[in-house]
């Protein structure tokens, strides 16, 4: 009940289109390919997480953002040759809503609701999408790396007595990826954060966080 699309139009408005919302799963590692997915097509990520990749026409490779619990996704469609084109990959089991949003809006009750839904999630999107341009374009590695954590911590942590859990399954060189970083880089700053008790590492993929305002500390630069 918490899909803004289902709070929108509500049931009675899904009944009327349900061939319009498919849900499907994806294993650790599959890939999604937009290419043959119509310019309304939306995702939306019901458990699980998924990555962003983008691949230009020269080969080269950025991961665009990690997608998690309830996010929403706008898939580019490739238009021409040279485009950028882009893939899904999930990084863990994932559940989520392939959504046509133009039979919803021509035939199912609510759907201005629908549409101012769908006008803020994007809103959204565009707000930490500028956030994140700014991060790796003024922040030092140290900060990009505390920011990166401390938002998907506020998105998918688990707050326990040692701290905010945050799993971390993606790998060092997709979060080098995405932040603009070496490998190696990424696995130094994490090693410096233990050392400096900021983070506990139990292992690699799980990461305990005890004090947020420490880490936020670092990602704004006041330390």
């Amino acid at each position: 009940m918490s899909c803004p699309i289902r709070q929108a139009v509500g049931k009675a408005g899904l009944s009327t289109c349900s061939n319009a919302v498919t849900r499907i799963s994806a294993r650790a590692g599959e890939k999604l390919d937009v290419a043959g997915f119509a310019p309304d097509t939306i995702f939306r990520i019901v458990n699980g997480m998924l990555m962003q990749e983008h691949i230009s026409d020269d080969g080269r490779r950025h991961i665009a953002a990690f997608k998690t619990n309830g996010d929403l996704s706008w898939p580019l469609p490739q238009q021409e040759s040279g485009d950028i084109r882009e893939f899904y990959e999930a990084v863990q089991p994932t559940e989520l809503c392939i959504i046509s949003v133009d039979p919803i809006t021509q035939s199912a009750p609510g759907a201005a609701g629908l549409v101012k839904a769908l006008y803020s999630a994007a809103r959204d999107e565009v707000s930490r999408t500028q956030a994140r341009m700014f991060l790796l374009a003024r922040s030092s590695a140290a900060e990009r790396l505390a920011g990166f954590l401390l938002d998907l911590a506020e998105r998918t942590g688990r707050v326990t007595k040692r701290g905010v859990e945050l799993k971390l399954s993606m790998r060092r060189e997709r979060i080098a990826d995405h932040l603009g970083m070496q490998p190696e880089t990424i696995s130094r700053i994490m090693s410096s954060f233990k050392k400096a008790e900021i983070i506990r590492l139990p292992r690699p993929s799980l990461v305990i966080i005890p004090d947020l305002k420490a880490l936020s500390s670092v990602a704004l630069g006041t330390t």
